[in-house]
């Protein structure tokens, strides 16, 4: 655990910039004065109607593989087995002989497909962009060493279960926390709300839906043993279809269309407490339990520290007390975010999402249609980048990296109701995508920038 976490930033108001679906081709100049019509136009019947939608957008996404890309530059992380355990009776044995209690009684993962990371991937999302996630996958491993239990006498079948809850911003708090060696900046995460969680059932009544999956004997195929000993685990691919709906706001917060889910396993047999699941040394179980656990991944020494409300990609747990009703932290009660951790710690997944209207215009702030020409531009030039006001406005454009750090920004200037232009430059900036975002007193929006 970090040692320098030192305190919880409350934040009740989030804000974050819309960002705009940009062309990926150069536009002459002699192009450029044209306006938009803000209505579209299906064919139906041989004849061109209004639609107030433009077409509808379904497509994968998975964070850690785009992180890895665009954060991590290729790294990968190291993938491991993480066993769910509702309390904190069930001992590892690894191959040094230590023994270690089993601590994670939930894991799960915040959604946010607005982050700048899917621009290679996918499209990245808006906050004006509502969407439902029709399916879900992650690695799951179930470790199946008891089948039958005696119960009044009968011997009956052993059956597992697990509970998927699925979240959108009704049951989902975001917060933010400060490190003693960065005391000025406000680290970002997203978990369930804490008090809709139950210490008994360790279920959350936040969550807009739930779903039980039964684990028989045909589930298990994950542990491959050598001369009795653990040696390596078969994950299977396991796939949900929540067909839940997020939330769209046309106010500054950038957190109204986030997704999370979080996985709960609850075994048919408890163990006792110091009981051992599995032994990694050639030790003798003497008592077996049926073990169910997740793929995670991490690298060593990285954090994933979340400064944008705009993009809250993080894995969350709750970890040892919570089970009693207690907690590690005080102020990150019950939900700890895998960023708190020495190497942030991610559950790889994919969610395939379905997004009615990929419009960026935001009506009601008066700022829309934000695109930057020429796009690519070359290093050491300068690029416009044109919108719309319906009233006028004092603009400015702030140019930053997929990190989110700000590499440039333009004079303030005076702009007049309808289309308006500000030069960028790009002097000095290496070749990449970055972010411009035009920051008025009417909104923020944001478009993509590619330096060749």
């Amino acid at each position: 655990m970090k040692k320098s976490l030192l305190s919880l930033v409350a934040l009740l108001g989030l804000t974050s910039a819309a960002i705009a679906q940009t062309p990926s081709f150069d536009v002459p100049k002699e192009q450029k004065n044209i306006k938009t019509n803000g209505t579209s136009y299906v064919l139906k019947n041989k004849s061109l109607v209004p639609s107030r939608r433009a077409e509808s957008y379904s497509n994968w996404y998975n964070f850690v593989g785009a992180y890895e890309e665009n954060e991590l530059l290729g790294q990968t992380l190291s993938g491991f087995v993480n066993f769910i355990q509702p309390d904190t009776n069930l001992c590892m044995v690894y191959s040094d002989g230590a023994k270690s209690k089993l601590g994670f009684h939930i894991v799960g993962t915040t959604f946010d497909p607005k982050d700048s990371s899917f621009l290679n991937k996918a499209e990245v999302l808006t906050r004006y962009n509502p969407y439902t996630v029709d399916s879900l996958a992650f690695t799951q491993f179930y470790i199946r060493q008891v089948d039958k239990v005696n119960i009044g006498g009968n011997m009956v079948d052993v059956v597992d279960t697990v509970y998927i809850q699925y979240f959108n911003i009704t049951g989902i708090k975001p917060g933010g926390y400060t490190l003693t060696a960065n005391p000025g900046v406000t680290y970002r995460y997203a978990t369930p709300a804490t008090d809709k969680l139950s210490y008994t059932s360790l279920l959350n009544s936040g969550a807009v839906k739930t779903d039980t999956l039964l684990l028989t004997k045909e589930w298990a195929d994950s542990l491959i043993l050598e001369n009795g000993t653990p040696k390596s685990f078969i994950g299977r691919t396991f796939v949900s279809t929540p067909n839940v709906t997020t939330k769209s706001t046309n106010g500054s917060d950038g957190t109204t269309t986030l997704f999370a889910y979080s996985v709960l396993y609850r075994p048919m047999i408890k163990a006792a407490l110091g009981d051992t699941g599995l032994a990694y040394n050639g030790s003798t179980v003497f008592k077996k339990y049926n073990m169910y656990g997740v793929r995670l991944g991490s690298l060593d020494g990285h954090d994933q520290l979340i400064t944008s409300s705009n993009k809250i990609n993080n894995m969350f747990v709750t970890n040892f007390q919570v089970r009693y009703g207690q907690t590690l932290f005080g102020f990150l009660k019950s939900y700890l975010p895998g960023t708190v951790f020495g190497s942030t710690i991610f559950f790889p997944s994919f969610v395939h999402l379905t997004t009615p209207n990929l419009s960026t215009k935001n009506v009601a702030t008066g700022l829309s249609g934000v695109q930057v020409y020429p796009n690519p531009v070359a290093s050491n030039a300068t690029a416009d980048v044109v919108f719309d006001l319906t009233a006028p406005a004092t603009v400015k454009a702030v140019v930053t990296d997929l990190n989110g750090r700000v590499v440039s920004t333009s004079t303030a200037v005076n702009c007049i109701a309808g289309q308006n232009a500000i030069s960028v430059s790009t002097q000095g900036l290496s070749k990449g995508i970055y972010m411009v975002t035009v920051e008025s007193n009417m909104g923020r929006m944001s478009s993509k920038l590619t330096v060749n």
